[in-house]
């Protein structure tokens, strides 16, 4: 397997199996590591290709299932941008998305897991279009009513050039419901991944309106007063 910038991704690969955390392909993620297996896993990947995977735990048990942790089907692969170890051993690193991949395996658990994976690319077709100029009316919709979307949120979305970045880092950026947004990630329609968080941002600016409705708008009673 290769991404766009031509680094090759491995068909076996370490895997962190983590609560309640989604990576996306180009999304930049901190991360604390300090579990034993987790160090060693860090220094042999900064010794190899400094990858390594990030796939969500699931919460329900498959009846017969015997591995601790379960994972998440669809999970990223990630290249460690930067890495700094502390006299504790505990290190500091920030790791950036490359890819989506499917588990295909548990190679194996020790000294930690070890993954088999097969590509998970995104399918962009012509339902698509349209979907980023819906995503970007919505963005600035819920800045203006004052939603969770910022000013800085728009202004690092916005130049994406990239469509399929662009609806990746809005959900990485906003979607709060880590099951949802793993949803998501494992959807490999452009058009319907695009159309989830716009459905969701539609809902959320709607209960904006009507809260805003229902209190007043402060900026009529500024006018009003002036």
């Amino acid at each position: 397997m290769s991404t766009e910038q031509n680094i090759v991704i491995p068909s076996e690969i370490p895997v962190m199996t983590l609560r309640e955390v989604v990576l996306f392909p180009k999304a930049m993620m901190p991360l604390k590591i300090f579990e034993p297996r987790y160090r060693k896993m860090l220094e042999d990947s900064l010794q190899g290709n400094r990858m390594f995977a990030i796939v969500a735990e699931r919460e329900n048990i498959v009846q017969g299932e015997t591995c601790e942790e379960p994972p998440f089907e669809v999970g990223t692969i990630g290249l460690v941008r930067v890495s700094k170890k502390h006299e504790d051993g505990t290190s500091f690193v920030l790791l950036q998305g490359l890819e989506r991949v499917k588990i295909n395996s548990i190679v194996r658990e020790e000294p930690y897991r070890m993954i088999q994976v097969k590509p998970w690319p995104t399918r962009v077709d012509e339902q698509a279009e349209g979907v980023r100029d819906e995503l970007s009316t919505e963005l600035q919709r819920n800045h203006d009513l004052g939603g969770g979307v910022t000013q800085q949120m728009l202004e690092y979305l916005n130049p994406l050039d990239d469509d399929v970045s662009f609806v990746d880092l809005t959900i990485f950026s906003i979607c709060e419901d880590y099951f949802r947004k793993q949803a998501m990630l494992e959807v490999q329609s452009l058009a319907k991944r695009g159309k989830m968080i716009i459905d969701d941002l539609i809902l959320e600016n709607k209960r904006l309106s009507l809260l805003r409705e229902a209190l007043g708008n402060p900026d009529d009673d500024q006018s009003d007063r002036n």
